[in-house]
Order: structure tokens, then sequence, then C-alpha cells
């Protein structure tokens, strides 16, 4: 019996983690040009049971993470406004509903008013900028010589607190947070008849894609530990079985050859940055597009990220070793505009929030998973990519800036247009699923696009 519970409890936690994204929240700059750019289940005996808990996922609310960041800027990159303070809140609550607020002194940037025409930032966790990667190699070493704190190895035990696993708890910056995955059969032919129907409705001159992410206990569930995932790599490649017309690219090759790397967070459900490069290369070859090595990118960094691994758990470990937050920014030019999820009220602003700090790291690419995006860029090829996602699609988005002519996101949670009609209406050339592979293997997340189809 308790190890039923224990299982109840590890899907509805998955499910609602799955959800977990970036809050609603916009920057008010116009984004320059290149000054600017500088599942969810547990392993089931029966496919029904796989399904039931995959669906729960529904039901939960996007979220930043729990703790709230205060963060205020000075708008000075549009000629039509004047300069003035805009104070900008990322919160939101995680399923348990418990938030918690940071000190003023973590979370707090204040601008100069005298500096006329320019954004100021001064934070106690203040972005700062990594020397240019040139090689995988390169990237792995300047990486751990700058976050000494950051383990890449698998872990060597692990038990569950709170329905999530949490491994090698007493070795200090060792530990690490995973969760669960669960796939079936039927959980796969469900979602390739979705895409096929897809490809059916773009027809042959659209390039129809599926990448589905991995999550972390792919690769690092202790050995001898069961009941945490199904088999990931299958899960990807099952796919394979169903999908017609359509490439499937698969991210979990694309990673493996990295696992020793930092390609996922400790303190958090997400993969990183370095992560979704690797997989937008492979995507690249596939889709025939041209891709740009890391060290054409600004490289930022910011320390003391702890994500949502703390907040399910509530082990003070994860808070005393946090993770730290790499990205990179696309150096060629390109221009953002954000929509609400029905494609009204455009709004010209930032790819990169540099802003968000501390638990709401991870929202500084897109802000949140609420709008729907559209990326202009000064790629001539004629290629306009939708993407489809969910959270794990965000860190995604910058890899494709040198890639295409024109990138759309869309969330698949929180979108409201007719997916036809909209394919039509931006000239769709590509269209890609990519999101975590428990998206996939949700019902609710495949009924959901289903019903905009």
């Amino acid at each position: 019996m308790k190890k039923g519970k224990n299982a109840v409890l590890a899907l509805a936690i998955a499910a609602s983690l799955l959800v977990s994204g970036c809050g609603n929240t916009t920057d008010s700059s116009d984004e320059k040009k290149s000054d600017e750019t500088t599942s969810v289940t547990q392993t089931s005996a029966s496919e029904s049971e796989a399904s039931s808990a995959s669906d729960t996922s529904s039901s939960a609310q996007d979220t930043s993470h729990s703790e709230t960041t205060t963060t205020t800027t000075t708008s000075a990159s549009d000629s039509s406004e004047s300069e003035s303070e805009t104070t900008t809140t990322a919160a939101s609550s995680e399923s348990t509903s418990q938030t918690t607020t940071t000190t003023s002194k973590e979370q707090t940037t204040t601008s100069s008013a005298s500096q006329s025409k320019q954004q100021t930032t001064t934070t106690a966790a203040q972005t700062t900028t990594l020397p240019p990667l040139t090689t995988s190699a390169e990237t792995k070493a300047t990486q751990q010589h700058s976050s000494s704190d950051n383990n890449f190895q698998r872990p060597t035990s692990g038990r569950w607190i709170g329905g999530v696993v949490v491994c090698d708890r007493d070795k200090g910056a060792k530990i690490r947070g995973l969760i669960s995955f669960g796939s079936s059969d039927s959980l796969a032919r469900n979602f390739c008849s979705m895409v096929n129907d897809v490809k059916k409705a773009v027809g042959s001159n659209v390039n129809v894609y599926t990448m589905g992410s991995p999550v972390s206990s792919a690769f690092y569930t202790p050995k001898g530990m069961s009941g945490v995932t199904t088999d990931q790599h299958k899960a990807i490649t099952d796919l394979n079985k169903y999908l017609k017309n359509v490439k499937n690219v698969d991210a979990y090759a694309a990673l493996a050859p990295h696992v020793n790397e930092y390609i996922y967070f400790r303190t958090d459900h997400h993969w990183t940055e370095l992560a979704a490069y690797y997989a937008v290369e492979a995507f690249a070859k596939a889709a025939g597009v041209p891709y740009k090595p890391l060290s054409s990118y600004k490289a930022g960094v910011k320390k003391g990220f702890t994500g949502s691994m703390y907040f399910y758990s509530k082990c003070p470990e994860f808070k005393r070793y946090p993770d730290t937050y790499y990205y990179w920014k696309p150096k060629n030019s390109y221009t953002t505009t954000y929509y609400n999820g029905y494609f009204r009220n455009g709004r010209r602003s930032s790819l990169f929030l540099d802003y968000f700090i501390g638990s709401g790291c991870y929202c500084t690419v897109l802000g949140s998973d609420m709008n729907l995006a559209e990326i202009k860029t000064d790629v001539k090829n004629g290629r306009t990519l939708v993407l489809i996602k969910d959270s794990y699609g965000n860190a995604l988005v910058p890899y494709f800036v040198g890639s295409f002519e024109k990138i759309y996101v869309l969330d698949m949670r929180y979108t409201h247009v007719n997916l036809r009609s909209f394919f039509k209406q931006v000239g769709a050339t590509d269209i890609l699923f990519g999101s975590s592979l428990s998206s996939f293997y949700t019902p609710s997340r495949v009924s959901g696009i289903r019903a905009i189809l």
C-alpha cells in the first residue's frame, strides 16, 4: 500500500513539474540588432494506468518556480516612450501553493536615472560573460572550471522524497533531483496519430519534425533503482513505427555523448541551454539548415539557481548547493515580438530577459510560456519554423535564430489559434514538435493540440 501511495504522489508531482515553466512576464525594451543580441509516470503494469497518470498533467497550472523575483528596470530603447522605472514581478505558485520571497538584497535590480538611453542593471547576482567557446571539449572544460560546485556524474544512490528522487543527498554538491517517466505503445500511437494528422493538413510542401527531450532520469537514475523511468531512448525510437512522412530527431542520441557535461540541472527538472544546443544541432542536420557553433554566440552565466527539486522535496541541500545557469545569445540581427495566445496584441520586446535571477533563471529565454513569440532574423533562406513546445522548448529557441528567417514559438498548453490557419498565415515551411518527451506521452497534451488543429 505504501509503495502504491508513493507511486501516486510521484505521478502527481511529475505531472505538475512538467507543466511548470515560466511566469507571464514581459520586458518593455525593444531588441536592438548586434548590440542587444550580444513523465511523468512511474513504471506501470498496464497501459491504461500509464495513460490515466500522464493525463493528470492537464489539471496543473503553469508556474515560474515558487520563489518571487522582484525586478526594477529602466526602459530607454524606444524613443517614443519616456524613461521610467518599470517593475516586473515574476511570481507564481507551485501546485503546493507555497511561495518563498527572497530578500531584496539578492533579487532587486536598481537603475540609474542619470544614464540616458541606457539600461543599467546592478545586482548581487549580476550576469557576467564567459569567454567564447569553440568546441564541445572547451565548453565542458570552461564550465567545469567556472562552476566547480556543479556535478555532472551519474549518482550512486537515491530515494523518493516528496514525489521526486533525491540522489546523493549526503555528498554535498553532488546532490541531484530526478522526476519519473513512463511510456507505452498505446501512448506512442496516440501522439503519432496527432502528428500524422498535422502532416496531412499541411501537405508535402511543409516539413514536420518531432524531437522529444528526455528528462534527466534517462541518464542519471542510480544503478539498481527501479520504478523511476522506462527506457526513454526506446520511447523516442518507438515513434518511428507510427510516424508517416515525419522526421523524428533522436535527442537522446544527441545528448548521450555529453552525459558527463552540464546538460541537466541538479536542482530543477529542466535540461540546460547546453543540452538544447546539442539537440538543435541534430535537428539542424535533419532540417538541412545552417547551424552556428557556440563560439559565434555571446555567453553569459548566472549563479545561485535553485529550481523545482527543492520546492517539492524541501531538502535544504538543494539551496545549499545551487545550480549555475549558462546561456548563449546569438549575435546576428533579429527582432522579437510577443503576442497573446490568440496571436493578437503584439508588442516588441527581448528574446532574453536578463533580469531574471535566483529561482527564475530558467525564464531568461522568452520569460513566459503563455505568450506566442515571433522572431524575425537576418537569415535570408525563406525558411519559417513553427515550434510547438512545452517549457523544455524555451531553451531551444536561441539556436534557431541563425538557421531560420522567421521563427514562431507556440506553447501547446496556452495557444488558442487554429493551427491549420496559423500555418498558412505565417507561411510555415517547417513545423517542429519540440518539448519534453513526457509531453509526447501525455494524452491531455495530445488532445489539446488536436482541439486547435
